[in-house]
């Protein structure tokens, strides 16, 4: 789709621009804040850093699913609608992003207790937040292709699965361990460039990890956007033509599964 049409890319390159600064902002104020306020002022900047960094993921999320969807359907796909469409939907994605970041900040308090729940607790969250992320980028395109509030979204999409002819678990766990291989890559990128960079100068080498580190976030989640945009024009469609058939899916989804070439798509 990428070859067909250039500017698909645009949410993941505003992604990456907006949030490499908005993150490296954040951690200057935590460093800099004065040392008797840091603890409450890092938990507060902590959760407002986390959300607002999500938000910037989700809401590039959001184009991604709008602009996938009119370049599947209309074979056009531009900026402007999709951020009319993701516009509207904000208030659906500030949620989801207020959500993940709690769940970021629980895990990271888990991970300070000691005993069991030490090891316990980071990875119970951490499963949680696995599920929460995979129903964001599910529910997306209900939420932004079908303008619908965040919990009709959430009916809709859960209706969807209930029904769900396309075996979307193996596509779950693909896209997982995709993302937890650009996850790996990225965070050793981010901590040798750090290490290198640190003794010239500890701007550059700010700049160069939370470069890396956003690069991984904004690239895993437009695979996210992407695949499961693909898969609910999928599964709308075979529910409203009642049949399971491959033949139904976008091309871009069809061509990998085994589907053939001609179809509704």
């Amino acid at each position: 789709m990428v070859r067909q049409n250039p500017m698909l890319l645009a949410p993941l390159l505003l992604n990456l621009a907006i949030a490499v600064p908005v993150n490296i902002a954040f951690a200057i104020a935590m460093v800099l804040a004065p040392v008797e306020y840091q603890g409450l002022l890092s938990t507060v900047m902590m959760l407002f850093g986390l959300t607002a960094l999500y938000f910037i993921d989700y809401f590039c999320g959001g184009l991604t699913a709008s602009m996938v969807y009119d370049q599947v359907t209309t074979g056009k796909a531009s900026v402007g609608p999709a951020v009319g469409r993701t516009l509207k939907a904000s208030p659906g994605i500030l949620i989801f992003a207020v959500v993940s970041a709690i769940l970021d900040f629980l895990t990271q308090l888990a991970s300070q207790r000691q005993g069991v729940m030490r090891i316990v607790g980071p990875i119970l969250l951490g499963i949680l937040r696995m599920i929460w992320t995979t129903a964001t980028y599910v529910i997306m395109p209900a939420l932004v292709v079908e303008q619908q509030g965040f919990f009709a979204a959430l009916k809709r999409s859960k209706a969807l699965m209930e029904n769900d002819p396309t075996q979307i678990g193996v596509g779950v766990v693909a896209i997982g361990l995709i993302s937890w291989l650009l996850g790996m890559v990225s965070i050793v990128l981010a901590y040798a460039s750090f290490n290198v960079l640190a003794p010239i100068s500890m701007a550059l080498a700010m700049l160069a990890f939370y470069t890396f580190v956003n690069v991984f976030w904004s690239v895993s989640g437009y695979i996210k956007g992407v695949y499961y945009t693909c898969y609910y024009l999928w599964a709308v469609e075979c529910e409203r033509q009642n049949s399971a058939s491959p033949q139904l899916a976008p091309a871009p989804l069809r061509n990998v599964i085994g589907g053939v070439e001609a179809g509704a798509w």
